[in-house]
């Protein structure tokens, strides 16, 4: 009788260890919730969404590798806290449009020869997924730049915060060997695909960054670990390690850890730190 109450508590002991778990990841990288839609052509006969024949899942133990050839990347925090990483290709039950189309979604003209490619959901075989977007090839500064830029884990979703995308930058400096180029300083915090709660007051900010100054195409801020930019009037935004959240609390901008001082180089117009050639790289908000 001892022995099987012994194995029914351990038992017990584990699923509430992996609750906890659970929790502080949610706090880390957001909440994994199913894509918000999948496209006619990532699922089978039998609806089941497809993997991406090179996908690679990043953890501190089994790491992955970018090759500066590939323009760009997708990324999903899965989870269970690792980092898919999902490699640009053409989709086996895609089409291939050769005068290109229009795509009223974004307003977007896509070019001659277009491909439907895999997505973000090809990564977790069309399963939940926490913060997510794309690692671009960032040739002109040449660095690798991450951004939050996702239409099925990223957009419309209430809980994706800058906090959450600066620990999966972090995450990925720990998990993914960049190859032959270093990352970008900061990550790129897309406002498009920001909560509205967050994006608002963002948008006031002089810390304000545009891919196109004119147009104001893809409004971001530059998140970078350790600093505080200066004149923000939100709160600081941080690095979290998972060891700094205590079971079942938030993180916010809870970290014990205290940030580094602000890089004086960093004043208010954006000098000293490179402008990314492309906040974003897909038209289509996969």
């Amino acid at each position: 009788m001892k022995k099987y109450l012994a194995v029914i508590f351990g038992t017990l002991f584990a699923l509430e260890g992996a609750a906890l778990a659970a929790e502080n990841l949610d706090a880390l990288y957001g909440i994994a919730n199913r894509p918000s839609y999948i496209k006619h052509y990532e699922a089978d006969k039998e609806h089941n969404v497809l993997l991406n024949p090179y996908l690679q899942v990043a953890t501190k133990d089994a790491h992955a590798v970018l090759d500066v050839k590939r323009p760009v990347y997708n990324f999903v925090i899965t989870p269970e806290g690792g980092v898919a990483l999902i490699e640009e290709a053409p989709h086996p039950y895609g089409r291939t449009y050769p005068k290109g189309f229009f795509r009223p979604e974004d307003k977007s003209q896509r070019k001659p020869g277009t491909t439907e490619n895999y997505g973000h959901v090809s990564g977790t075989a069309g399963g939940p997924g926490r913060i997510s977007g794309e690692i671009i090839n960032d040739r002109k500064n040449n660095c690798w730049l991450v951004n939050n830029k996702s239409g099925r884990y990223s957009k419309r979703n209430i809980d994706r915060t800058p906090e959450q995308l600066l620990n999966a930058f972090v995450l990925m400096q720990e998990t993914i060997d960049p190859g032959d180029q270093p990352w970008c300083k900061g990550a790129a915090y897309l406002l498009g695909y920001a909560p509205d709660y967050i994006s608002e007051p963002l948008r006031k900010s002089p810390e304000m960054r545009y891919e196109d100054p004119e147009t104001k195409k893809n409004a971001h801020i530059l998140l970078i670990p350790g600093v505080k930019p200066p004149h923000f009037a939100i709160p600081q935004y941080q690095h979290i390690s998972l060891d700094a959240v205590p079971s079942g609390e938030a993180a916010g901008g809870q970290a014990k850890e205290a940030a580094k001082p602000a890089n004086k180089s960093a004043d208010k117009s954006g000098k000293g730190v490179p402008a990314p050639e492309k906040a974003a790289y897909n038209d289509d908000p996969s």
